[in-house]
């Protein structure tokens, strides 16, 4: 091979990459924020839509101040997996033990009948939490939610309560508080069952196909 053709082949291959890398990130950054998409979901034909409810302030950040607000849309090739999924940030002091810098309580989940049981939810709310707790390193990080899963099973608390070990029956409320020194165990946690939710969910989809 001649000293082009060898040139010629490793310029090929820089472009054949280039391209490669193009395709899975040539998206809008102002839906897909980057935080909460990465080569893995990419690769795997799923994306996360974003929109930061806060007209002043449409990114993560807006997460900070009282009343900021992530809506959060699960794609799957061109299918959308939720109908509605979001957190906001509550105030310290409305949530539930009042010791967290930060407080996020889960809006409305709604997800379409045919997606149900195959861990939509549960990837949505491992993702969101492990992105913020990723990104915000140094707050004590509460997250709750009022469950009102219309699963008919007895205790309806267990279909999160890996997530959100904690419960106050009475008002139908699951939470979690994210401690700073318990960040690197947390996190690990979290990740690990968040890939094997996110195999179980992949596996559902491709044999809905």
């Amino acid at each position: 091979m001649s000293w082009f053709q060898i040139l010629l082949a490793g310029i090929n291959k820089v472009l054949n990459r280039e391209a490669k890398n193009v395709e899975y990130y040539s998206f809008d950054e102002v839906y897909f924020d980057p935080k909460f998409n990465n080569s893995n979901i990419l690769e795997n034909k799923l994306k996360y839509k974003t929109y930061y409810e806060n007209q002043g302030n449409q990114t993560f950040e807006s997460l900070l101040e009282d009343g900021g607000c992530l809506e959060l849309e699960l794609l799957y090739g061109d299918s959308i997996l939720s109908e509605s999924f979001g957190f906001r940030n509550i105030g310290k002091e409305a949530g539930v033990t009042k010791l967290a810098d930060l407080n996020f309580r889960y809006r409305s989940i709604a997800i379409p009948s045919e997606y149900r049981r195959i861990g939509v939810c549960s990837c949505l709310i491992l993702k969101s939490i492990i992105v913020v707790l990723e990104n915000l390193k140094h707050y004590n990080i509460e997250f709750s939610l009022v469950n009102t899963t219309l699963i008919d099973i007895d205790n309806k608390f267990s279909v999160y309560n890996s997530i959100l070990t904690e419960t106050v029956p009475k008002e139908n409320m699951q939470y979690k508080v994210f401690l700073v020194k318990n960040r690197d165990s947390d996190l690990e946690f979290l990740q690990e069952r968040y890939n094997r939710k996110l195999k179980e969910m992949l596996n559902n989809l491709e044999g809905c196909n």
